[in-house]
């Protein structure tokens, strides 16, 4: 679990932070993906739905519904199979725009990455962070 995380203001105002308004429930459920006491710093970690709707008290029918939006103005993507999240800006809000070579973030962040379950995710994930955050080696993305 992280001890901290970052919200930006412009959470509110940016275009998916609007596009999430046409769905109250998934502002709840964007924000708690974001500060929930399961995420990691990359923004792709196992969340199954009950944890969702229990951890916010929306229910199974709110959070569902929520996810979904989320999911439909491209904040996140979610596996039923795998349970597993990825919230697409996560690592850039969380870790940074981009680390140079020597930052040792980097080997941390190719740690991380290394060690999640197999998910559809995983290829996804790199090719957007690999430039960014100088990652070594991709994985393949499946259901387990």
């Amino acid at each position: 679990m992280r001890d901290y995380g970052k919200v930006s203001p412009h959470f509110w105002t940016g275009t998916t932070g609007k596009q999430l308004r046409g769905c109250p429930e998934s502002i709840i459920v964007a924000m708690y993906l974001i500060t929930s006491p399961h995420a990691n710093m990359l923004g792709l970690y196992y969340m199954p739905l009950l944890y969702i709707a229990h951890e916010t008290g929306l229910g199974l029918e709110g959070a569902e519904k929520g996810l979904e939006w989320a999911c439909k103005v491209g904040f996140c993507s979610y596996d039923n199979v795998s349970e597993m999240i990825w919230v697409h800006e996560m690592a850039r809000f969380q870790v940074a725009e981009s680390l140079k070579e020597s930052d040792n973030r980097c080997k941390g962040i190719q740690k991380d990455y290394d060690s999640l379950p197999s998910n559809p995710f995983l290829e996804d994930f790199y090719n957007k962070y690999f430039e960014a955050f100088c990652m070594m080696h991709r994985r393949e993305g499946k259901n387990n």
